[in-house]
């Protein structure tokens, strides 16, 4: 199976340390899509000071979402299901494990709040390799056209996956601009 990103893109651009593979399973509880399940197998998930697997966060803490939210309010029905993936601008993503779609989480007033992010782990994962790349690149050119690389990176990524950026709130927007001033 072809993906958008390769096993040694990712490696490349984290390093043998920054990846995090996932076993494949066959039991009943693992109900994770096979395309989902081959990719995180494969390919992995990076794991990095920004974007931390779940692989990174500590051992005794749940992936199953309505665990991991249990003492933070009421988790919708539609989301019992979900995995946590890790944790990207102080957000949490978790895995809809039928469809493959990657969801940004929050904490609503009654209950928690979601939306998708991705359309599934692929898009996650070339989305965080690009960006990473990029920032990789910024850091040893100290370039003045951060802006319009960002641009270019947006554009880029959004014709692989619309999601990411199609909402003006959303964490990848909130990342972009803050590189663009700096703080990353």
């Amino acid at each position: 199976m072809n993906f958008g990103v390769t096993p040694d893109e990712v490696l490349t651009t984290f390093g043998l340390s920054g990846v995090v593979y996932f076993p494949r399973y066959k039991a009943a509880h693992h109900q994770v899509n096979d395309r989902t399940a081959l990719f995180l197998s494969s390919v992995g998930l990076p794991d990095t000071e920004w974007f931390m697997s779940k692989a990174s966060l500590s051992a005794a803490d749940s992936i199953n979402l309505a665990e991991w939210y249990s003492n933070r309010g009421k988790v919708p029905d539609e989301c019992r299901t979900w995995l946590v993936l890790g944790l990207f601008a102080e957000t949490t993503l978790a895995l809809a494990p039928d469809s493959g779609t990657v969801y940004s989480l929050g904490v609503g007033e009654t209950q928690l709040v979601y939306a998708p992010i991705h359309r599934d782990v692929e898009s996650l994962v070339y989305t965080l390799t690009k960006f990473e790349s990029l920032r990789q690149q910024l850091a040893a050119d100290d370039t003045e056209d951060v802006e319009a690389r960002m641009d270019a990176l947006r554009t880029e990524i959004s014709a692989f996956d619309p999601l990411p950026f199609e909402d003006d709130d959303s964490q990848w927007n909130l990342a972009l601009e803050e590189v663009i001033d700096g703080i990353w």
